[in-house]
């Protein structure tokens, strides 16, 4: 068993974990730390392959928690940004886009952990905003989460269906990004079969796990702010990155 496979399988259970637990990550735990040993055009159809693995599962187990309402109007905005998030991709500049990503990212994070009291949003008419804005940023470079995060941290969800509607969400915006992936001709690599079925039981096993320890939270507020403490460490990773890449060019 080879060194990067090992690795791979490592970072996909730490990220399947997250997910589970907490209700997003996979993606952004995924891309930071794959990239450090993989080429970013072989992991890029890799990831949300086995990312709609872990989602389904949570999907089909949780289906009774999800906010239905709230997640047709953040797919609605998800769809039409989608296309424009490629384009971005293709005539953007990456690396800026990240930085400014995940200055969002730490900025609403340090706000929310040490503001005196949250944003609260009664209702769903900002829903497909979020949408659009996670459309975008999934479109252009696989970072579906955050936008939808803080929308459900602002509806101030519980977390078990805070953990449902993400996953139910997540879910369709994958199939979507897989189908772009599809289309442009990034699953001719052989490998990434044998590795997506070599990181599979990884995805199975920390899935369930992952809910078993969402389950133990009972306080929502304490839910919260262990998600914005995470949200806060992925920026910081995201913004060091691009910014290395930068200087590295």
């Amino acid at each position: 068993m080879s060194g990067e496979f090992i690795f791979l399988v490592s970072i996909i259970f730490l990220a399947a974990l997250t997910n589970s637990t907490f209700g997003f990550g996979f993606n952004l735990v995924a891309m930071s730390l794959l990239t450090l040993y993989f080429d970013i055009s072989f992991i890029a159809p890799l990831i949300p392959l086995l990312f709609l693995s872990t989602t389904l599962l949570i999907v089909i187990r949780s289906r009774k928690e999800i906010k239905y309402k709230s997640i047709i109007q953040i797919m609605i905005g998800a769809s039409v940004a989608v296309p424009i998030g490629i384009a971005v991709a293709k005539y953007g500049n990456a690396q800026v886009v990240k930085i400014t990503i995940g200055s969002i990212i730490v900025a609403l994070a340090l706000f929310n952990l040490f503001a005196p009291k949250m944003p609260h949003l009664k209702d769903n008419r900002y829903a497909s905003l979020f949408g659009f804005v996670s459309g975008l940023f999934g479109g252009a470079y696989n970072i579906t989460g955050p936008p939808v995060v803080i929308y459900g941290l602002f509806r101030q969800w519980d977390p078990q269906a805070f953990r449902a509607t993400m996953q139910g969400y997540f879910t369709y915006v994958t199939m979507l990004i897989i189908l772009t992936h599809w289309y442009a001709g990034n699953f001719n690599n052989e490998k990434i079969g044998y590795f997506y079925l070599g990181a599979l039981p990884a995805v199975l096993i920390a899935t369930p796990i992952g809910k078993y320890i969402n389950q133990k939270f009972d306080n929502p507020e304490a839910f919260r702010k262990y998600v914005y403490y995470i949200m806060l460490v992925l920026g910081i990773v995201m913004i060091a990155k691009a910014t290395v890449f930068i200087l590295s060019n």
